[in-house]
């Protein structure tokens, strides 16, 4: 996966922890690659206020 979205292995470990937040070309890159809307990728990581619910 790493490679397809040409970033390193760290990237994408940081991304599905949630440690790491991805930059919005990488966030569509990732959406591409499975096929599905980029809501849908990262869905529950936004309150409905706009705020990160991680980052409280």
């Amino acid at each position: 996966m790493a490679a397809r979205l040409r970033v390193s292995r760290q990237t994408v470990n940081a991304i599905e922890t949630g440690k790491y937040d991805p930059s919005l070309p990488l966030a569509f890159s990732i959406a591409r690659l499975f096929q599905q809307p980029i809501e849908a990728m990262f869905e529950g990581d936004i309150d409905e206020a706009g705020f990160d619910e991680k980052k409280r």
